[in-house]
């Protein structure tokens, strides 16, 4: 009888993938996939460390599989992602009915490990806690090529790097993710090379730093002859470079990347950004505060001054570019004053959204031990006050540019009016119109009719 797999994802775009890639393993080892927990023979939970509410989802939802588990004893539970290596104590004392933790950089593992626990009870079907199997590690090679069941047909994440060498004061992920790991530019570029062949118009390029990529390459990275013959000698296989190769094999797939940091924002990057027409016009910057001493204390080694000059910079080599960027509110220490100047950096910098968080400890970070903490309440209205501002210059922005046409990647029907179709254009922004359902996957052009704060309502243009 065909087995089958539960997976549920918590966290970013990273922890996406490497479901996609979880399930793609085990699809291999012949599973299908499952529509909830009860109907599953392997349960994984793909966790996320980076703020407080997916910590207590995991915990609740490992109550719930308790449940479960006494009704089915030979099912496999199993928590995978930043968790599993940062809280496996935690986990182990609160829930011992865990069968697997495993680590990002060990989720290759998934299929033999499951099989392991299988023999182990078929050996000794009444196993302790002991018999537990854990591969939370980060000390495997998370380079090679996978199996993914990807969860669209248009649009596809890829892994370019694995892991962060900054030492943020906030985050959890280097401690959850190890140390920067670039994957080679063969595996890169066949991946991309086979989605191209199987018709998707999209990729996101995914890296914790993604503008880090090659940093670990001390000594110019070994390429296939065609790659060789691409690359002058002299040439860094840097970001930038892979941004070129991409583009030279691709120029009709939309590319987008995700998540940059500023410190390695430099020209040569922005260049490639400009000059290649696969590279999409929206870049997802963080800046996390609008103030040098909080960026200090952050340890985001960049200046308020040095981001903007990035922002400029970008503005003047991609005219309409759209800047996003990250907020943390609230962060240990942050005054009224280095909070506003948080809100002017909107007001000057005219972002065109932005993800916002009130500050949210992490043990096993340096900032979870600073003892000058922002209460609660404050961080609340700061985060609302800000909101408030952000709010109106994503509604502004967009009115602004009502009446462009633009290029848009039909993603399905709307869920909000399902009557209408959606997508997003190349800046990233939600575009709704009116449209058959036999667009699905097809590039259109549309026209923005009106504006919102999240996006445009349009129709699609005879242009």
């Amino acid at each position: 009888m065909t087995k089958r797999i539960f997976l549920q994802t918590y966290g970013c775009q990273m922890n996406v993938h490497d479901s996609e890639r979880m399930l793609g393993l085990m699809q291999a080892d012949g599973y299908t996939v499952a529509e909830s927990a009860e109907t599953a023979d392997v349960v994984v939970i793909n966790t996320c460390a980076v703020r407080e509410k997916p910590e207590r989802k995991l915990l609740a939802e490992l109550g719930n599989l308790k449940r479960i588990k006494r009704e089915n004893p030979n099912l496999v539970i199993g928590v995978s992602g930043c968790q599993a290596p940062r809280d496996g104590d935690l986990i182990r004392a609160k829930a011992p009915h865990v069968d697997l933790l495993l680590g990002p950089r060990s989720i290759g593992r998934l299929p033999a490990l499951v099989r392991q626990i299988e023999l182990q009870r078929q050996i000794a079907p009444y196993g302790h806690t002991s018999d537990r199997i854990d591969a939370v590690d980060i000390l495997d090679d998370p380079t090679p090529v996978t199996p993914v069941r990807r969860a669209s047909t248009m649009a596809a994440w890829v892994d370019v790097m694995f892991g962060c060498s900054f030492a943020c004061t906030f985050c959890a992920v280097p401690s959850a993710r190890g140390p920067e790991v670039s994957r080679a530019p063969m595996h890169i570029l066949g991946e991309i090379d086979e989605l191209v062949d199987l018709g998707y118009r999209e990729v996101t390029l995914l890296g914790q730093t993604v503008n880090a990529y090659g940093r670990d390459f001390h000594y110019r990275v070994p390429l296939t002859p065609a790659l060789e013959k691409a690359t002058d000698e002299r040439e860094r296989t840097d970001f930038a470079w892979l941004l070129r190769q991409i583009d030279s094999r691709a120029k009709d797939l939309r590319v987008r990347f995700t998540s940059p940091h500023p410190q390695l924002f430099n020209d040569r990057l922005i260049g490639a950004i400009a000059e290649l027409p696969s590279v999409c016009e929206h870049i997802h910057l963080p800046l996390q505060s609008g103030d040098d001493a909080v960026l200090r204390n952050m340890k985001r080694a960049y200046s308020y001054a040095q981001y903007v000059a990035i922002v400029e910079k970008l503005r003047k080599a991609i005219p309409g570019v759209a800047i996003t960027t990250d907020i943390i509110v609230g962060f240990p220490g942050e005054t009224d004053d280095q909070f506003k100047a948080t809100v002017r950096s909107f007001e000057e910098l005219q972002f065109d959204q932005a993800f916002m968080f009130i500050y949210s400890p992490r043990h096993s970070t340096e900032a979870a031990n600073f003892d000058n903490m922002v209460p609660k309440d404050v961080a609340t209205a700061r985060i609302q006050e800000l909101l408030g501002t952000a709010n109106n210059i994503f509604r502004s922005k967009n009115e602004a540019l009502v009446g462009n046409t633009y290029e848009v990647l039909v993603e399905g029907v709307s869920e909000k009016n399902p009557r209408k179709m959606t997508g997003r254009n190349r800046h990233n922004k939600t575009m709704v119109f009116e449209g058959s359902r036999d667009l699905v996957g097809k590039l259109v052009s549309v026209e923005a009719e009106k504006g919102f704060m999240w996006g445009f309502e349009g129709s699609i243009s005879d242009c």
